[in-house]
């Protein structure tokens, strides 16, 4: 599938969507040291698999503070 030649029709739309896309600066911040902070959602003892999601916003300013706070002790 990934060795397919996409149409032209496709790759316009790859390319608008592209162009439109943005990641907040925090985000950015994270992809610059290589150090994404995330939360997991799942219970890995139970399901035997970790499922979880990225931290934006408040959540990502919250985290980010407490840990700041910690490494400042």
């Amino acid at each position: 599938v990934l060795n397919k030649i996409a149409s032209k029709k496709v790759m316009k739309m790859y390319g608008e969507r592209q162009n439109k896309a943005k990641v907040a600066q925090p985000l950015e911040e994270q992809w610059g040291q290589v150090r994404l902070l995330a939360c997991i959602a799942s219970r890995p003892g139970q399901v035997w698999r970790c499922d979880g999601y990225i931290l934006e916003g408040k959540e990502l300013e919250f985290y980010s503070r407490k840990i700041k706070a910690k490494k400042g002790k």
